[in-house]
């Protein structure tokens, strides 16, 4: 029988879909010969819940995510050049933004275990962060919990990954227009997983855009000012405010 990855309920992110940082991290794991060997996963198609995917191993450096002929994602190797901005954040604004910030009821990302605010202290990864003067840039806290963190007392690595995906959409788009996306690609490294009971922050930075294509980079700091951390994005537009099919994520990412 073939290597398999069923996605709990419980690491979902819109509606009954797995979050696309933890499924990415759960990968990761699986394919980097380290943690700090960075990672890309672009995303094809939503991963459904509960059900067995079939895990496809193409030489040491790539593998596939697949359910039935449906290809979910790709896995691979790969560079990570990306540079966070200077560590400057001001906490008693985080903060607030913490307690007004992530997705709200009615959104389709209420239960999204990274950025949905339906999910309580210990079970959600509760991100929830905004973006800070205009946007351009996001600020999301983090409270790292025991409930995630494996024998040694450090956050596991796919919840580190599931930190670094939602702030970026933060960041990516223009708060006066704001659209729904999905995560198109993310290439993370970890340097230093957080330990449970600190205070992190994720940092999010605008990139650049290209069409439905937006580019921004996160970053997740302790509050001493410890890069934990860091990842580059591509999110991908929706072409409504429905939670898309396979159907509208291009296959023609590059």
């Amino acid at each position: 029988m073939g290597e398999t990855l069923t996605i709990d309920r419980r690491y979902s992110g819109p509606r009954l879909t797995g979050n696309g940082g933890y499924v990415g991290g759960v990968l990761a794991a699986r394919l980097a010969k380290n943690e700090r060997d960075p990672v890309e996963i672009t995303y094809r198609a939503p991963a459904p819940l509960e059900v067995p995917l079939d895990i496809e191993r193409q030489g040491e450096d790539r593998l596939t995510l697949r359910h039935g002929v449906t290809l979910i994602c790709e896995a691979r190797r790969a560079p990570l050049d990306i540079d966070p901005p200077p560590f400057t954040v001001d906490w008693t604004r985080a903060e607030a933004i913490w307690r007004d910030g992530g997705s709200p009821e009615g959104s389709s990302f209420y239960d999204c275990i990274v950025c949905g605010r339906g999910r309580a202290e210990g079970d959600g990864l509760r991100v929830w962060g905004g973006p800070v003067n205009g946007g351009g840039l996001s600020w999301s806290l983090y409270h790292a919990h025991a409930g995630h963190a494996d024998a040694e007392g450090r956050i596991a690595p796919e919840f580190v990954w599931g930190t670094l995906d939602c702030p970026g959409a933060w960041a990516a788009q223009d708060p006066g227009d704001w659209r729904p996306a999905l995560t198109g690609r993310l290439t993370v490294s970890i340097l230093e997983r957080p330990r449970a009971g600190e205070r992190c922050i994720v940092v999010g930075w605008r990139i650049g855009e290209d069409g439905r294509k937006l580019y921004s980079g996160t970053a997740l700091y302790t509050e001493s000012g410890t890069l934990c951390a860091k990842a580059a994005q591509t999110w991908i537009l929706l072409k409504d405010s429905a939670v898309p099919g396979a159907a509208d994520l291009p296959r023609t990412l590059k």
